[in-house]
């Protein structure tokens, strides 16, 4: 029998996660099961997918007899591979940690549309080492985006943040 992976497993629990979220939402009010459904039937589609591609893996697939992270073979000129996570990735992790707090961060201060502008544009500039250009057109096409679908077609208020509401008020913009 096969061993499953880490990620097989993980998988699983988000399929038993979102089986459950959306079992759950059956029971609300048409207006309250909307988000868990938008959310959690697509995530069980996607789960259910993957877990096909894990459990019915070919062994004829492009991939098998590939070397795997951390197994040294024996290429001349072919250096082994580094494991997956390791010292090697502290700094990486590091810093996609200090992004999600700082972005969190962000929501809670001055909301969500401001914080994922800022965002995008530190992360598309350090990280991904794109163009100014390309950097604004990218962040504020996706903060658009995400104002006229949440705002415009779905209607759901994002939270303002703390200091934005305040802030306008103190403008006269609002």
């Amino acid at each position: 029998m096969r061993q499953l992976s880490f990620s097989t497993w993980l998988t699983v629990v988000m399929l038993t996660f979102f089986c459950v979220m959306v079992g759950l939402s059956l029971g609300f009010p048409a207006k309250a099961r909307f988000m868990p459904l938008i959310v959690g039937v697509p995530g069980i589609i996607l789960c259910l997918v993957q877990l096909a591609i894990d459990l019915f893996h070919s062994p004829k697939s492009a991939f098998h007899g590939a070397p795997r992270a951390g197994v040294s073979h024996d290429i001349p000129g072919v250096e082994a591979e580094l494991p997956e996570f390791g010292p090697h990735t502290v700094p990486q992790e590091i810093t996609m940690w200090t992004y999600l707090v700082s972005f969190v961060a962000g929501i809670l201060v001055f909301g969500f549309y401001a914080s994922a502008l800022v965002l995008l544009l530190t992360f598309l500039r350090r990280e991904a080492e794109a163009s100014w250009k390309m950097t604004l057109s990218l962040a504020i096409g996706a903060t658009i985006a995400l104002y006229v679908a949440f705002g415009v077609l779905l209607r759901i208020q994002l939270f303002p943040g703390f200091f934005t509401p305040w802030l306008l008020k103190s403008m006269g913009l609002v």
